[in-house]
């Protein structure tokens, strides 16, 4: 009987397959379409022009830790774009935040900007209509990175996994908005209200970095190597009926109809034309430049299951950081929202505070993560990483550094917060900041791209940030008690002696999660 069922299901598979697998097959025959020199001309090349001339080698760094701050740095550079904007997302959403920048977007291709969009399909499935028609825009191209062949429906999805399930987990996890070659946005955020501190619902404490000069190209030659991969594929290519030509307009039109809406939308409304963001996109005074850090980035070979490929290795950012975790003499600090150490990690962890370093993990608390399953990869390895000494912080659900005060300077998003920061800083004196979580997936799945920055500035930008959410105002600090039993603690003096706040539901699907040998997936 079981035999006899999975071959029907793999029947089912291949039925339902059939059609498109002819079609998304990679072909050859594409040009190559190889990055170009940064434009020549317009607002960002004007400025930052004479000043790299004046400090060759150097590009200038932003962080940005502000929600809405991010956005507008999103939204006003597309405004400055001349030549090209290349835009490469794990997720999408058609929010508010999608929907504005989505506009942007628009206006900039209509002014005869090139503008070309790599989405994972991991979450543009579903909205072909919409990208299908921008698509059909003649200064916009959108492909989907390793897309699936069913469009539509949970069953279609699910059969496509049991016949390609290897391949679709790898997925194409980077971050990037790059402006002319001139200007580049990576980090931890994708697109949608709750990265920019927008949602009603929740919000995450999330990390990007603006960067000007030289090193924008480097992100933007990044994302021509996936653009030019077998695995990025015309979004005309993957639908299955095209729009009819009339549904660009229509799309254009109901998009600014919904615009006209939103004037009082808080988000939106800190964003007119003709103004500048809090920290100016070309004013020398918003960046820190130094010619002290390095751009990485995973090739797209890591997520196309390529023969013989070793993601420690061959890979761009797994190998980095353990060159670099492996050489810590004093301190480590880490930010990461999905924290799954497995065996390994584990045990390197402890062997570095047992020779005297200093191990401060700051990840979400079980009531904080939106992924609840990824918090049983994390909470098996608690009483051994406490027992060799690594500190643990935990994000309370409802702390967001500033959150309070940013609310009411913005008038928008919920006290709701999860922590989707990607961020290590090895010795004080080198930081990391980019889309890598230190999971198996970012080490071995998916490709993930950052900078490493080396300037006492900067750096010290994102000791502070660690610093400061890890005081218990904002996260639990996490320890054993005499009898090795975990306690959690808060600013209050409260303790817990299970994951505060969390609710019986996701208590229990973590604990069931630890039951089944999934480990290497979350």
């Amino acid at each position: 009987m079981e035999s006899r069922l999975r071959a029907l299901v793999t029947g089912l598979a291949v039925l339902l397959l059939a059609s498109g697998c002819a079609s998304l097959e990679p072909r050859d025959d594409r040009p190559a379409n190889p990055p170009s020199a940064p434009a020549a001309k317009g607002p960002l090349a004007e400025w930052i022009t004479p000043r790299v001339d004046a400090s060759p080698g150097k590009s200038g760094f932003r962080l940005l830790d502000d929600g809405v701050e991010a956005f507008q740095w999103r939204a006003f550079s597309a405004r400055k774009a001349e030549d090209r904007l290349s835009i490469q997302y794990y997720i999408w959403r058609n929010d508010a935040a999608g929907r504005a920048l989505l506009g942007e977007l628009l206006r900039a291709a209509d002014r005869g900007v090139n503008v070309s969009v790599l989405l994972d399909d991991i979450d543009a499935r579903g909205r072909d209509d919409i990208l299908a028609a921008v698509d059909q825009h003649p200064n916009i191209d959108i492909r989907l990175f390793n897309p699936f062949r069913t469009r539509h429906g949970m069953l279609g999805k699910g059969l496509e996994f049991l016949t390609r399930g290897v391949q679709l987990n790898r997925r194409m996890h980077n971050k990037a908005w790059v402006v002319d070659g001139h200007l580049a946005i990576i980090g931890g955020r994708n697109i949608g209200d709750e990265y920019f501190e927008a949602s009603p619902e929740y919000n995450f404490a999330d990390l990007d970095v603006a960067i000007v000069g030289p090193m924008a190209a480097e992100v933007e030659a990044s994302f021509h190597d996936f653009w030019n991969s077998q695995g990025a594929i015309g979004i005309q290519r993957v639908v299955s009926r095209l729009p009819d030509p009339p549904r660009l307009q229509e799309h254009r039109e109901a998009l600014q109809e919904w615009l006209s809406t939103q004037n009082d939308h808080p988000l939106l409304q800190k964003a007119p034309a003709g103004r500048l963001p809090p920290g100016h996109i070309d004013d020398d005074e918003a960046y820190v430049w130094t010619a002290a850090a390095d751009f990485v980035a995973d090739p797209p070979a890591k997520a196309l299951d390529t023969a013989g490929f070793d993601p420690e290795r061959d890979g761009g950012v797994t190998p980095a950081l353990r060159a670099r975790f492996s050489g810590v003499r004093n301190e480590l600090r880490i930010i990461t929202p999905y924290f799954v150490p497995q065996r390994r990690g584990t045990r390197e962890l402890i062997e570095m505070a047992e020779r005297g370093v200093r191990v401060s993990v700051l990840t979400n608390s079980l009531a904080s993560n939106d992924v609840v399953f990824t918090h049983s990869g994390y909470s098996r390895r608690r009483p051994a990483l406490l027992q060799g000494g690594v500190e643990l912080h935990e994000l309370r659900p409802t702390a967001l550094p500033n959150g309070e005060e940013r609310a009411r300077r913005w008038g928008l998003g919920s006290s709701q917060t999860s922590l989707h920061t990607k961020a290590f800083v090895i010795d004080g004196h080198e930081a990391f900041v980019g889309s890598y979580n230190l999971d198996p997936r970012s080490a071995y799945s998916n490709t993930e791209s950052g900078v490493f920055l080396r300037e006492p500035a900067l750096v010290g930008q994102v000791v502070d940030l660690h610093e400061r959410i890890i005081q218990p105002e904002f996260a639990y600090r996490v320890e054993l008690d005499a009898e090795d039993n975990l306690i959690w603690s808060d600013d209050q003096g409260r303790t817990w002696r299970r994951d505060p706040k969390a609710g019986h539901m996701r208590q229990i699907l973590s604990d069931l999660t630890i039951l089944f040998p999934v480990e290497s997936l979350l």
